[in-house]
């Protein structure tokens, strides 16, 4: 049971470390210019989804389907982006660390629950 704790403590330290970069690369893209389309929707699209993943993780919901909405919609905001854009990528690989990362957590639980039962 310490094995698998400990797993789900490291994967909720990894997937905050990455969101916390992600939402880094999205200032670093709408710094510079304001009223461009793409700030638009990285700040009504993509900030707010992380924020809503961050919260849930924080909080120990690491089991809330919220998390994976919320990185899938980030992740189609930021593939939207880099077609029109390739500038983009980073933030899209950065998000689909996230949703290995998370996808990773769901597996665990999906293990630890039947090994309960």
């Amino acid at each position: 049971m310490k094995i698998f704790e400990n797993h789900i403590n490291d994967n909720k330290t990894k997937i905050l470390i990455q969101i916390e970069e992600a939402l880094s690369l999205c200032e670093d893209y709408t710094l510079p210019i304001e009223g461009q389309s793409f700030v638009i929707e990285i700040n009504e699209e993509i900030i707010p989804s992380l924020y809503d993943a961050r919260t849930y993780i924080e909080l120990g919901y690491l089991e809330a389907p919220t998390i994976n909405i919320s990185i899938n919609k980030a992740m189609f905001s930021a593939s939207n982006l880099t077609d029109k854009d390739p500038k983009f990528a980073p933030l899209f690989s950065k998000l689909r660390i996230i949703k290995e990362i998370t996808d990773s957590l769901s597996i665990t639980f999906e293990r630890g629950n039947k090994n309960i039962d």
